[in-house]
């Protein structure tokens, strides 16, 4: 057989609620025509609190600041971001551009240096770097580097030779 189970009146949860509130008459907490007596610690507690509450809402208007100030910065340093980016892709554009320009030209001073005679080559390249004098040698045709690196003063034909062999210089 089945227990019959009693259903809780849902509104007798709200009588503590009356109590306090002091809606109901024979609630302790109405006092009716009695004063109210407070004690002092009870009145230093008070004040503590409400010492407190200021403190608490002085905080908050200094953070609410200080997320604003931080909201301005993020989005200063966001725009700025964008500008950086922006001067990124540009720098990297006109680099690309210039070694465009710098292939062109150096690919003419190429074919110009190897219409001319070594003999008249060499004494150019003798006044240049030897790296400089290596990159062009590598851009020229074999047969051209091998008149050209004997017509070199014989120290710098060595050096340069060196670096197109990629010979380390260990004593």
């Amino acid at each position: 057989m089945k227990q019959k189970q009693r259903v809780f009146p849902h509104w007798i949860a709200l009588i503590p609620l009356v109590m306090v509130l002091g809606l109901w008459g024979p609630c302790e907490i109405w006092a009716g025509n009695k004063p109210v007596t407070v004690t002092s610690e009870e009145m230093k507690f008070s004040h503590s609190l409400q010492r407190r509450e200021q403190v608490v809402l002085q905080r908050e208007q200094e953070l609410k600041i200080q997320q604003e100030q931080l909201e301005i910065l993020r989005k200063d340093i966001d725009s700025k971001l964008v500008n950086i980016t922006a001067l990124q892709k540009d720098i990297s554009e006109k680099l690309a551009e210039l070694k465009a320009i710098q292939d062109v030209e150096f690919k003419n001073l190429i074919k110009i240096y190897s219409t001319m005679s070594a003999s008249k080559v060499s004494p150019l390249l003798n006044e240049m770097d030897d790296r400089n004098v290596a990159r062009i040698l590598r851009a020229m045709k074999n047969d051209l580097v091998a008149k050209i690196i004997p017509k070199l003063e014989p120290r710098k034909a060595v050096r340069v030779s060196r670096i197109l062999g990629r010979i380390d210089e260990t004593p």
